[in-house]
């Protein structure tokens, strides 16, 4: 089953789910993309899981070793490193997916002033990048006044947005 649909055309896609969600959805991508050539991994939250890949993989039927090597991983753990990760060159149209761009924008060390422009120069890169690839960015749900998920939001040609189920509630027998 495919949970989003690669775009036919260069787009920049959100999908803001919960982390099962985000794992399932994360692995098809790449490895659909994997299957016709390079892709970009920037992992912002230390979430990548390359065993759950190489199962996708194998899942698909793909060659493992070939596929793999066409997969680049690169992590960011603060705001500043996945600024830079974004600003640096960018290859023909490679494909990029960004897992937990969002987490590396929660380190209260730099202002918030500091955070939105560092967010702001991310979401200019990868509009840029958007314009020759694929580019998925991959967020948790955000609470309601946080801005930075509203920044990403308008930047993004297509959202896809999954509610966390609710709770189960326990019935009453009597």
């Amino acid at each position: 089953m495919e949970l989003i649909a690669l775009p036919p055309t260069p787009s920049l896609q959100l999908l803001i789910a919960p982390l099962p969600l985000q794992r399932e959805a994360s692995l098809q991508f790449i490895a659909e993309l994997a299957r016709g050539g390079p892709v970009r991994v920037l992992d912002g939250g230390n979430r990548f899981d390359l065993l759950s890949l190489n199962r996708e993989l194998r899942r698909r039927d793909l060659p493992l070793y070939p596929a793999l090597e066409r997969v680049r991983v690169a992590r960011a753990f603060t705001c500043y490193q996945m600024a830079a990760l974004l600003e640096g060159p960018a290859r023909g149209g490679i494909p990029t997916l960004v897992l937990n761009l969002l987490a590396t924008f929660q380190d209260e060390s730099a202002s918030l002033d500091e955070r939105l422009r560092l967010l702001e120069s991310c979401l200019f890169s990868l509009t840029k990048r958007a314009r020759r690839a694929p580019v998925l960015v991959v967020l948790h749900p955000q609470p309601s006044g946080e801005p930075f998920l509203s920044r990403v939001r308008e930047a993004a040609d297509r959202a896809w947005v999954f509610e966390p189920p609710p709770p189960a509630i326990q019935l009453t027998l009597l």
